[in-house]
């Protein structure tokens, strides 16, 4: 079947850009597979050897984090509260896309990218015995290091996007007040 086949309507439908909610559950999808491909990737190719990208500011180092975010310790409460957290988030992402999009077409992305790395790591959270795996680590110290993943930069570009969004909403209601 070819395009010119189709009727007028079915052709739009298949011509228009992807709605608010699929912009949204597409960025969430392309972020979960790549988290999970990059990890898996990660530690079978790299697991107990260091490789530097630029240098040794910017290396591959396969961790396994079983903590929280940030490496946050909440003792018996931290798995529980990681799940809890991470449910909230995606909820809260999927509810605020649709108003959010009316003011920024930028936000479904941006959802997008917060929902696909909270769904990445708690995806290796519940299914890696070893904990989440890490392995984008960023000297600021000697010898310390901040370790991410996929995940934990889709969502981070995500906050800065959403952070953005946060300003220029309250610029234009200091600049339109009332």
């Amino acid at each position: 079947m070819s395009l010119r086949t189709l009727s007028p309507r079915a052709r739009r439908q298949l011509v228009a850009p992807l709605s608010d909610t699929g912009t949204f559950l597409g960025m969430t999808i392309v972020v979960l597979l790549g988290d999970l491909v990059s990890k898996s990737m990660a530690v079978e190719m790299w697991s107990g050897q260091r490789y530097p990208l630029l240098g040794e500011a910017v290396r591959i180092d396969v961790v396994h984090n079983q903590l929280g975010a940030f490496s946050t310790s909440l003792g018996a409460w931290t798995w529980p509260v990681n799940v809890t957290l991470t449910a909230l988030a995606l909820l809260l992402t999927f509810s605020a896309c649709p108003r959010l999009a009316r003011i920024d077409g930028l936000a479904p992305t941006a959802l997008g990218l917060i929902a696909g790395g909270a769904l990445g790591n708690l995806t290796s959270l519940v299914t890696s015995p070893g904990g989440v795996p890490d392995f984008l680590a960023i000297a600021h110290g000697y010898d310390a290091a901040l370790v991410l993943n996929v995940a934990d930069v889709a969502a981070y570009l995500g906050l800065a996007c959403c952070a953005r969004l946060a300003w220029s909403i309250v610029r234009a209601s200091l600049a339109h007040p009332g």
